[in-house]
């Protein structure tokens, strides 16, 4: 039977660098796998957003920055009025 001492810790032949790599090598391939893995984040709707159909003053969905026209907007789902409004507005610099 042999003492516990002679047994070796595999980990106490491995140098903190080379272990170090090998924990930014897998984190990164998790993170590569895990964002192509995920759906693309969802719009919010329109009601949600506080979305009108009407301009609110000078605030108009065509000077707003986020607005894709002819009618889209990255944060709020379905079609766009250029003459909408929502509480995300933000003027074209």
């Amino acid at each position: 039977m042999k003492s516990a001492g002679n047994i070796q810790d595999p980990l106490s032949k491995v140098s903190r660098r080379a272990l170090f790599g090998r924990v930014v090598v897998a984190g990164a391939g998790s993170a590569l796998l895990l964002g192509t893995a995920l759906p693309a984040e969802a719009k919010m709707a329109q009601k949600d957003a506080g979305y009108q159909q009407m301009p609110k003053g000078d605030q108009s969905c065509s000077n707003c920055s986020l607005f894709i026209a002819p009618d889209s907007c990255p944060l709020v789902d379905g079609p766009i009025n250029p003459q909408g409004w929502c509480r995300y507005h933000q003027n074209k610099s």
